[in-house]
């Protein structure tokens, strides 16, 4: 299912014409025209037309951000599968697959203090912020754990779990 996605993300043609649900403004529209070849126009589009704005962030800070994570706007992988991230919006969204949509993570949580500022923001997956929750201490991370791996039925994720775990935590 993945790699169908994957192919899709890939191999998408991007809409033509602007529409403020697919580019936001005129502006961006014409920025994804004079760099439409750029293979992370849509994660640049998706941070200076939304991110930008919800968080009240500079040109600077937005500039920034795609910098430091632009590597990391590709895709994430996870027991040897690669989720490509589909940062398109409107007419140019490929799937709603949680796995792929990528999300703005807060570090530290604004309930714990922390800020919209783009120090404070990590790339995930829609899936895993959701799990995620609030929680940022280390025995609510453990109970997210615990409670997760509870719930697996195959016994053999269940060992790739406790390999990873185990990789992780050096034992």
């Amino acid at each position: 299912m993945s790699n169908d996605i994957n192919s899709q993300i890939l191999g998408r043609h991007l809409a033509t014409q602007f529409d403020e649900n697919t580019y936001y403004t005129v502006s961006l529209y014409n920025y994804w025209i004079d760099n439409e070849h750029d293979p992370d126009i849509l994660f640049k589009i998706k941070v200076y037309g939304y991110y930008k704005q919800i968080y009240k962030w500079s040109q600077e800070q937005a500039d920034k951000f795609i910098q430091d994570n632009l590597e990391s706007s590709r895709s994430w992988k996870i027991n040897g599968t690669e989720y490509f991230y589909d940062w398109g919006a409107g007419r140019n969204k490929v799937t709603m697959d949680k796995m792929h949509e990528p999300n703005l993570d807060h570090i530290v949580p604004r309930e714990q203090g922390g800020e919209d500022t783009p120090e404070n923001m990590r790339i995930r997956c829609r899936r895993l912020n959701e799990n995620k929750g609030n929680t940022n201490s280390d025995i609510e991370r453990f109970a997210s754990i615990v409670d997760l791996a509870e719930d697996m039925e195959d016994p053999d994720i269940k060992k790739q779990c406790l390999k990873e775990l185990e990789r992780i935590f050096n034992v």
